[in-house]
C-alpha cells in the first residue's frame, strides 16, 4: 500500500489548500444550490403534471393538506425519525419499532426545532446544510487524493446520484456523508482528534459508522505494521467512533430497558443473518426479465445491480492499491447490508459510500465521455425516483 500523497495531489491539490475553508464552503453551497435547485424545480412541476403514484399515509402529511411539495420531503422512514424527534424511542419486540433508527438526526431536529418552532423544518435545514458539508469534504478529499477538479466532480456525481433525493429529505443521508467524509479527510491528514469526533457523530447517525471505524482501523494498523506511521497517543482518538455505538446502546437501555433493542427489531424489516451473496443470487433468479409493470420486482433487480457495481468499484480501488481506508469502506459498507439478506434500500445505502464517487470522478479525468454518460443516466434515474418519492411511492 502506498501511504504517500499522490504526485497529482501535490500540484493540483495545492490550489484549494491555498484558499480559505470559507471560500470552499461557499463554493460547495453554490454547487448544491444549482444542482439541488434544478431537482426541486422538477419536483414542483412534476407534482402538478404527473398523477399520484401511491397512497399517502396520514403521518406523511406533516404540513397538512395543500402543502404537497413540503410534505413530499417526509415519506417512509421520515415518519420514524419524526416520531423519535417528538417522543423519543419506543420498543415492542413483537413488531417494528423506532429503536432501529440511530439518534443524532432526530434529536438534532428536536433541539433545533425547539429554537425555531418546528422539528420538521429543523430537520430539512439540517439535511440540506449537511449536504453542503458533504460536497465540501468531497472536494477536499478529491483534491488531497488526486486533483481539485476530481473533488469538484465528485460532489456533482453525489448530487445527481439516483437516490440523492434523500440528501434533501427528512433522512440521515446528508448528515452521514458529511460526517463520515469529514472523518475520513481528517484521518488522511493525520488529524486524529477531529477524525474521532466526526466519526463519533457519524456512528450516532447510521450503522455504517461502524464500517468507517473498521476501515480506518485497518488502514492505520497496516501503516503501523509497515512503519509508514509512527505510533502516537493521538491515534487512540479513533476509538471515539465505536464509542458512538456504546452511547446509542446506553440511550436505548435508558429509554426502553434493552441496549440491544436496535438489533432485535431488524427481523421485522425482513433482515436476517445471511451470506452476502444470497440476496443477490435470489434477486437475479427470481427476476422476470420481461420486466412487467411491477416496481418492487424491478427495483429488487436494480438493487442487486447497485450492490454488484459498488463491490466492483471497491475491488478495482483495492487492485489499484488505493488507500485501504477508501476501498475497504466501500466494500464493507456494501457487505454490511448484504449480510442481512434483504436488498431493499441498497440503492440508498450506496449513496453513503462516498469514496466511490471520488473514484468515478478521477476515472472521468481520462474518459470525458464517461462523465457525460454518468451525469445523464444518473440524472434520469434521479428524476424518476424523486418524482415517485414525492408521490408517496417507495424508492429505497
Amino acid at each position: 500500500m502506498d501511504m504517500s500523497v499522490p504526485a497529482s495531489s501535490t500540484a493540483a491539490g495545492a490550489a484549494p489548500a491555498d484558499r480559505t475553508w470559507l471560500r470552499l464552503l461557499g463554493a460547495a453551497f453554490l454547487t448544491v444550490l444549482v444542482w439541488r435547485g434544478a431537482l426541486l424545480v422538477f419536483d414542483l412541476l412534476g407534482l402538478s403534471l404527473v398523477p399520484s403514484m401511491g397512497t399517502c399515509r396520514k403521518q406523511w402529511q406533516v404540513f397538512g393538506k395543500g402543502h404537497e411539495f413540503l410534505n413530499g420531503f417526509f415519506r417512509w422512514d421520515s415518519g420514524w425519525y419524526l416520531g423519535i424527534a417528538r417522543r423519543g424511542y419506543s420498543f415492542n419486540e413483537a413488531k417494528s419499532s423506532s429503536v432501529a433508527f440511530y439518534p443524532l438526526f432526530p434529536y438534532l431536529s428536536r433541539y433545533l426545532g425547539t429554537l425555531i418552532g418546528s422539528a420538521p423544518v429543523a430537520g430539512l435545514i439540517i439535511s440540506n446544510a449537511a449536504t453542503v458539508g458533504a460536497v465540501y469534504y468531497l472536494r477536499r478529499l478529491g483534491a488531497f487524493l488526486h486533483a481539485d477538479g476530481v473533488g469538484k466532480l465528485a460532489g456533482i456525481l453525489l448530487l445527481v446520484f439516483p437516490t440523492s433525493l434523500f440528501l434533501s429529505a427528512f433522512y440521515t443521508e446528508g448528515l452521514f456523508v458529511c460526517l463520515a467524509a469529514g472523518s475520513m479527510y481528517h484521518y488522511l491528514r493525520g488529524r486524529y482528534l477531529w477524525c474521532g469526533l466526526l466519526g463519533f457523530l457519524a456512528m450516532l447517525t447510521r450503522s455504517t459508522g461502524l464500517v468507517l471505524f473498521v476501515a480506518l482501523a485497518l488502514d492505520l494498523g497496516v501503516s503501523l505494521y509497515r512503519r509508514e506511521r509512527r505510533p502516537s497517543l493521538a491515534m487512540a482518538a479513533l476509538l471515539l467512533i465505536p464509542a458512538g455505538l456504546a452511547a446509542f446502546m446506553l440511550m436505548q437501555y435508558v429509554q426502553v430497558g434493552d441496549p440491544l433493542a436496535f438489533s432485535k427489531t431488524m427481523k421485522h424489516w425482513g433482515r436476517v443473518a445471511a451470506w452476502p451473496w444470497q440476496g443477490i443470487v435470489d434477486a437475479f433468479a427470481k427476476t422476470n426479465y420481461t420486466f412487467p409493470v411491477n416496481f418492487g420486482a424491478t427495483q429488487r433487480f436494480i438493487d442487486a445491480l447497485f450492490a454488484l457495481a459498488f463491490l466492483a468499484i471497491g475491488g478495482v480501488m483495492a487492485i489499484q492499491k488505493q488507500r485501504i481506508a477508501l476501498w475497504s469502506f466501500v466494500i464493507l459498507g456494501m457487505l454490511l447490508p448484504l449480510s442481512t439478506y434483504a436488498l431493499a434500500g441498497m440503492n440508498r445505502y450506496s449513496l453513503g459510500l462516498f469514496p466511490a464517487f471520488i473514484f468515478l470522478a478521477n476515472l472521468c479525468r481520462e474518459r470525458p465521455e464517461l462523465e457525460r454518460w454518468l451525469i445523464f443516466v444518473s440524472s434520469l434515474l434521479l428524476a424518476v425516483y424523486s418524482l415517485r418519492f414525492m408521490h408517496c411511492g417507495w424508492v429505497g
